[in-house]
């Protein structure tokens, strides 16, 4: 039950989202700043995943510890 409606829900999600994304990409594209967003965004993942990496390094070294 608890899927279906799941599945309905990004269904519908999806959807909507697929029409915008269009339209505003389109217009990132014509602005020349599409370049901007994708370099934004990568900044903001390898920060993510450096913080990771980090945090996972910490772990192992208190699980050596114990």
């Amino acid at each position: 039950m608890k899927n279906g409606i799941l599945i309905l829900l990004f269904a519908s999600v999806s959807e909507t989202l697929s029409a915008q994304q269009t339209s505003f990409a389109d217009n990132l594209n014509n602005d020349g700043k599409i370049n901007t967003v994708i370099v934004v965004a990568s900044i903001i993942l390898l920060g993510i995943f450096g913080f990771l990496f980090y945090i996972e390094r910490k772990i192992k070294k208190l699980e050596q510890d114990l």
